[in-house]
């Protein structure tokens, strides 16, 4: 599940669910500056059947044809025509269509890389609230909801998430832990270096922790180590409350590059793409992988089993904390919108389906199974039959857990700093070539150059 720098990588829960509920019936029901006015709605007689056309990239094919099976067996008058695109295409193909009034009806949304391209050709979901729940804001997990109003430059919500994606999560091959002698996740530093070293005397052929090395990883790793000590920074250094060479920058630096400096983390990783750490993970010859929530679908045995994947069982949980006093956390950010063109003539019945997926359980449970976001549903719990064992129940429980508890927002600020600048700074940090000093003071310069402004 990737979407621009997703492409490659694939608001607190605290926050009131009156508030976020204020702030989205306040908006208005315009698309927002420029865009066509909304078509009207079409007259659908008794026992009239509508063909809603439905654009995505998400999910795949197959998991949808059983989600839109399953929404027409429920609504006999209400047929889908599916049209999915692979991501990149699509990030073309809808803006495109869109603009050029194509007869679209429900439409994917990558929330973070899309809204503001396409909401000016988007209906607000306050335009066709009355046509979904009385307590539809209630069924969408409020750090969801708001974090998809909030990326839209007008602060208007125009698409409903299906769910969110958060990182870095420790994953783990279970027997290579208990080959090791391990029974639990490791909470700490120090308990990882324990680890590490259990692992390598049992196991002296495998990797103990990998990870992508490439630059795009890293402020995923170093935001969430960061965010141990204060959950927000990132929003804070990317929305000027806090500056880039700031005390807390540098120690968080330090604390980044003393993990590799130290050996808990081997800079030989560093070497590694994305591809090469899931490989390494996969086939058995490391026992802790680094990465997304979007890597969740390794938890499932027959996803594994229908892989290749040889590995015989895996859990998950939280980056050890590496940061005195800290906590768990994740970066997190919703994901996988569903919207409404002005150009469609059946609003209700595209909001039944919306509904459908984003507010059933029923709908829901269609495509969570695939394990690659964690569904915005409030309550949502997976069925016990999808994940075999109590480690990978335990694990994506834990997941869910990280993802409501609403850290950072990755991808939240659209400005080339990250790629162009911090990354590769972050890179260097690992590496040892630079200093967490000098690091904060080139951030800061190149931040406040003018050259990178967030969109």
């Amino acid at each position: 599940m990737r979407s621009s720098k997703q492409t490659r990588r694939a608001a607190a829960v605290s926050i009131l669910a009156a508030a976020v509920v204020l702030a989205v019936t306040s908006c208005g029901t315009s698309g927002g500056v420029g865009g066509s006015a909304p078509a009207s709605q079409a007259e659908v007689g008794a026992g009239q059947t509508v063909t809603l056309n439905y654009w995505t990239w998400f999910p795949a094919e197959t998991t949808l044809k059983k989600s839109i099976s399953a929404f027409e067996g429920a609504n006999p008058t209400i047929k889908i025509k599916l049209r999915e695109f692979s991501n990149t295409d699509y990030q073309k193909q809808l803006p495109l269509a869109l603009n050029g009034g194509q007869d679209l009806d429900v439409v994917g949304v990558q929330i973070s890389a899309m809204t503001n391209a396409v909401r000016t050709q988007l209906r607000p979901v306050t335009s066709y609230a009355a046509d979904l729940p009385k307590d539809w804001q209630d069924r969408i997990n409020p750090t969801m909801l708001n974090q998809t109003r909030q990326i839209a430059k007008d602060k208007v919500l125009y698409s409903v998430p299906m769910g969110s994606i958060g990182s870095a999560i420790l994953y783990a091959n279970q027997d290579l832990l208990a080959k090791a002698g391990i029974k639990n996740l490791p909470a700490t530093q120090a308990e990882l270096t324990a680890d590490i070293a259990k692992i390598k005397s049992a196991a002296p052929d495998v990797d103990p922790v990998v990870f992508s090395g490439e630059s795009w990883w890293q402020d995923e790793m170093f935001f969430t180590i960061a965010g141990q000590q204060n959950a927000k920074l990132s929003d804070e250094l990317y929305t000027g409350t806090a500056a880039w060479d700031s005390p807390r920058l540098v120690e968080a630096l330090t604390t980044y590059q003393n993990l590799f400096k130290d050996g808990t983390l081997d800079k030989a990783t560093l070497s590694l793409k994305e591809a090469d750490a899931n490989n390494k993970f996969n086939s058995g010859k490391a026992a802790f992988l680094v990465g997304g929530s979007w890597n969740s679908s390794v938890l499932s045995a027959s996803y594994r089993n229908a892989g290749g994947i040889s590995v015989g069982d895996v859990s998950a949980g939280a980056f050890p904390v590496v940061v005195p006093g800290g906590s768990p956390t994740a970066r997190t950010y919703a994901e996988g919108g569903l919207a409404i063109p002005k150009s469609s003539k059946y609003p209700a019945q595209a909001a039944k389906f919306i509904e459908f997926m984003t507010m059933d359980k029923a709908g829901v449970s269609t495509w969570a199974s695939d394990l690659v976001l964690v569904p915005s549903l409030t309550g949502y719990k997976l069925d016990s039959s999808v994940l075999a064992s109590p480690a990978a129940q335990a694990g994506y429980a834990e997941i869910g857990k990280l993802i409501d508890a609403g850290g950072s927002g990755r991808n939240a600020y659209s400005t080339t700093f990250t790629t162009d600048v911090l990354d590769n700074t972050l890179l260097d940090v690992a590496r040892g070539t630079t200093s967490p000093q000098a690091a904060a003071a080139s951030l800061k310069s190149a931040w406040e150059s003018g050259r990178y402004p967030v969109q």
